[in-house]
């Protein structure tokens, strides 16, 4: 309940008598239920939990016997309209960004009160994790990490991505991951230029560079990795441009720190690349929080002055793309420290690796 009441403390402060969270990343984070199609409604004495039949006793393991289950006969929004009509609520706070257009006006007038957007508020608590969210994150680094090792084995010419990220996939899931964090990606040879190339039917090729980005799950939070290989010797070219993407990753995630203003940390993160003007072939952005979703505020940009804070969980992944020739891409998850932050991944990277050639 202490992520209820921090919540509830910043309505207070809000004067917000009453919040609709129907992001399902937000409902779990506040109380826990890890099913589907639920809400939360806060009110200052009571937080009622609206859900329907199929996650009633689901719901009762769960949750907190402090939270009020409310079975809903019409729909969530209708039920939530209902509470709020019988305990006389004047306004009520709701999750703008997570509705549609069409949602949010079918919310506001199924209420029939003073409405305020509230986008943000769960997902500033969430930016900062505790104890137990560190500990499920970095079981689920542990995942990537063996899944990497295992993968080196198994890569070789001949190979389709699409069965390197099946195979990846597979032994996440049979050493503990719930579900793959986002879709794998597998990007060889010239498709390895593409920054965000899911897995394909392109068979990997003698002298290819294949980029591995992928995650698993362990409790709920999100693991990402990203590390780049060479299947027998690249384009030499390419070789370099590991080398320059290695030392803007390892710059990055030696300054990372309690404090760092975003914008600090992403020029210091392309500093190398703008010395070798390279900066134009590093095409996305330097890295984002992880937890509940894959990506999450706060975002390692040069438009930003957020100023991270311990405990946040970041990655740090630069690339540089050559249209043509071929890319490279380092990632790293990152616990945010007071002096000195803690890199989670330990996969190898310090030099290219180059695997051999299988008959």
């Amino acid at each position: 309940m202490k992520r209820i009441e921090r919540l509830l403390k910043k309505m207070s402060d809000e004067k917000l008598p009453a919040m609709y969270v129907s992001n399902p990343k937000n409902v779990r984070y506040l109380c826990g239920f890890t099913g589907e199609d639920s809400c939360l409604l806060l009110t200052e004495s009571t937080v009622f939990f609206i859900t329907d039949g199929r996650y009633v006793e689901q719901a009762r393991e769960e949750l907190s016997d402090l939270i009020q289950i409310v079975c809903w006969s019409q729909s969530l929004m209708a039920e939530t309209a209902e509470i709020i009509r019988k305990h006389s609520i004047q306004e009520v706070g709701f999750e703008g960004s997570h509705l549609s257009y069409s949602d949010g006006e079918l919310f506001k007038s199924l209420v029939q009160v003073n409405t305020r957007i509230a986008d943000g508020w769960v997902e500033e608590f969430r930016a900062v994790k505790d104890e137990d969210e560190i500990r499920s994150t970095i079981e689920a680094v542990k995942i990537v990490d063996r899944t990497f090792m295992h993968i080196l084995n198994f890569i070789r010419p001949g190979l389709s991505e699409k069965q390197v990220a099946t195979e990846m996939e597979y032994f996440m899931k049979q050493i503990g991951s719930e579900r793959t964090s986002f879709e794998t990606i597998v990007a060889s040879g010239i498709r390895s230029s593409y920054p965000h190339g899911e897995a394909s039917d392109k068979i990997i090729e003698l002298g290819d560079m294949v980029i591995l980005d992928f995650g698993a799950t362990f409790g709920g939070y999100a693991s990402d990795i990203t590390r780049t290989v060479a299947v027998g010797e690249p384009h030499p070219r390419l070789k370099e441009i590991y080398d320059l993407v290695l030392e803007g990753q390892l710059a990055g995630l030696n300054a990372i720190r309690h404090g760092m203003k975003s914008k600090e940390l992403d020029s210091i993160i392309r500093s190398p690349f703008k010395r070798e003007n390279m900066n134009e072939h590093f095409n996305h952005g330097a890295g984002h929080s992880i937890g509940l979703d894959i990506h999450e505020a706060p975002f390692i940009s040069y438009r930003s002055d957020h100023e991270f804070v311990e405990n946040t969980i970041m990655t740090v992944e630069p690339g540089l793309y050559l249209p043509g020739i071929g890319g490279v891409r380092i990632e790293d998850d990152v616990l945010v420290g007071k002096e000195k932050s803690q890199v989670l991944t330990k996969s190898p990277k310090k030099d290219l690796i180059v695997l051999p050639f299988y008959k």
